[in-house]
């Protein structure tokens, strides 16, 4: 069986398409589509475990945001549970790592910033940044993007912090934080390996990527991300992956904010439709009846 695929940006005409037999399957359902789209007797919904982990993306490089006092001033600004009731529909929990919960070394007792609005403003007035204006990049018809971006732009107003959101077309998004166009930017990450050096070289080793489009930069950081890739000792490595999320968490390198199940939808004559926590279809297992 052969299956072809489409790039459908706005969420509303994606899953309109599927609801009206114009697509086999989508991916991504908003949140807020879960329950009713449950209820639809010609459609099943698949929320599989997953390795998602969504984050708020700082570009270092921006003037005080090169300051590690505002970026942990910006974490206790942000209400990560509001987050998720409000957006996930309790379907995520809060992230406390850039290793999601579940994967190998994640650390369960990482360092969690408690939302203290006032506290994150005294913050930024003493590290000399009162009258912070940030530029917030948006993914336009993303559902859940754009929400995250309304509620973060109420939550950083509460510790005086302006925030202007730029709606862009997803198509120019990805290239905008490489060329550091954007002050913050809410992305993603999923493992692609169990391992979890993958994500650790691209998000704080210092490679090509600038860290993740961050910008961050700490050379005992990048020594430790190198020495953790090649000890063969298991207990030593996971110390090592321990003492990187809390040094990741100590810089803020970027906010984390809360990790989800990958949420499909396929029409009722599809099965074996699904995703590995490391985010693989099993298409020769998915069958059209």
């Amino acid at each position: 069986m052969a299956w072809s695929g489409l790039t459908i940006p706005d969420d509303n005409t994606r899953m309109l398409k599927v609801q009206a037999g114009e697509l086999d399957a989508a991916l991504t359902v908003p949140f807020s589509r879960i329950a009713s789209l449950q209820k639809d007797a010609n459609l099943k919904v698949e929320l599989d475990p997953s390795t998602r982990e969504d984050h708020l993306l700082i570009n270092h490089s921006h003037g005080a945001l090169g300051k590690v006092e505002v970026r942990q001033a910006l974490d206790f600004a942000i209400d990560k549970d509001a987050i998720v009731k409000t957006v996930t529909f309790g379907y995520g929990q809060v992230a406390n790592s850039y290793i999601p919960a579940g994967a190998l070394y994640h650390y369960q007792d990482n360092l969690r910033r408690p939302y203290d609005p006032q506290k994150a403003k005294a913050m930024l007035k003493a590290a000399g940044a009162a009258d912070l204006k940030l530029n917030y990049v948006v993914n336009a018809g993303d559902e859940v993007d754009e929400q995250i971006a309304i509620l973060l732009q109420q939550q950083l107003a509460k510790a005086g912090v302006t925030v202007n959101l730029q709606k862009v077309d997803p198509s120019q998004s990805w290239d905008m934080l490489v060329a550091g166009e954007y002050d913050i930017s809410v992305m993603y990450w999923t493992n692609d390996i169990l391992d979890p050096d993958q994500k650790t070289t691209f998000v704080l080793g210092h490679d090509a990527n600038m860290n993740y489009m961050t910008r961050y930069h700490n050379d005992q950081v990048k020594a430790l991300v190198a020495a953790a890739r090649v000890e063969m000792d298991s207990k030593k490595r996971e110390q090592m992956y321990i003492d990187l999320q809390k040094m990741a968490k100590a810089d803020v390198n970027w906010v984390d904010l809360y990790y989800s199940p990958y949420r499909n939808v396929s029409r009722k004559n599809i099965d074996g439709f699904y995703q590995n926590p490391l985010g693989r279809f099993f298409l020769e297992d998915t069958v059209k009846h």
